[in-house]
This record gives C-alpha cells, structure tokens and sequence, in this order.
C-alpha cells in the first residue's frame, strides 16, 4: 500500500467513524467502509486509537514527532481495519 492509499483508507474509516457516531446509517450507495465498519469485529480498536488520538490532540500538528503521532495512528487503524 502507498502512501496515497494509506491517506484515502485512513480518512475513509476516521470519517466513516464519525458517521456512525452521529448516527447515520450505510445506505445502497454508501462506499464499502462505511458499510463494514458498524460490524467490523476490530471496531473498538479502532475507537480506542481515535479516541487515543484525540486526547492528546492540540489543536495543531507543529513538530515532527506530533506529524509522525498521526501517521503512526493512520498505519494503525488501517492495520485493525484490513485485519
């Protein structure tokens, strides 16, 4: 997987997360994420790993080991999710 692929896989389940905590449903025309991810059996590592990332979020990426934070969040949803 490049890095192109690792940031449109990331950003899918992170939003399709955010989608179902609002309470949306997948719908006929949903992409393939969303529709997994309220039955994925990895789902509350996944939360857990956002969750992780949100707490120590500071509003602003400004140094490399905080960048380097974010990328190693993306590889590891994208882990728990193709798992």
């Amino acid at each position: 997987m490049d890095e192109k692929e690792l940031l449109q896989l990331s950003d899918e389940i992170v939003q399709s997360l955010t989608k179902l905590t609002l309470g949306e449903k997948p719908g006929f025309l949903s992409n393939g994420v969303f529709k997994k991810l309220a039955g994925h059996h990895q789902l509350e590592a996944i939360k857990t790993a956002y969750i992780e990332l949100l707490a120590d979020f500071r509003g602003a990426y400004d140094n490399a080991s905080e960048l380097k934070r974010l990328t190693d969040f993306r590889y590891r949803i994208v882990e728990l999710y193709k798992q």
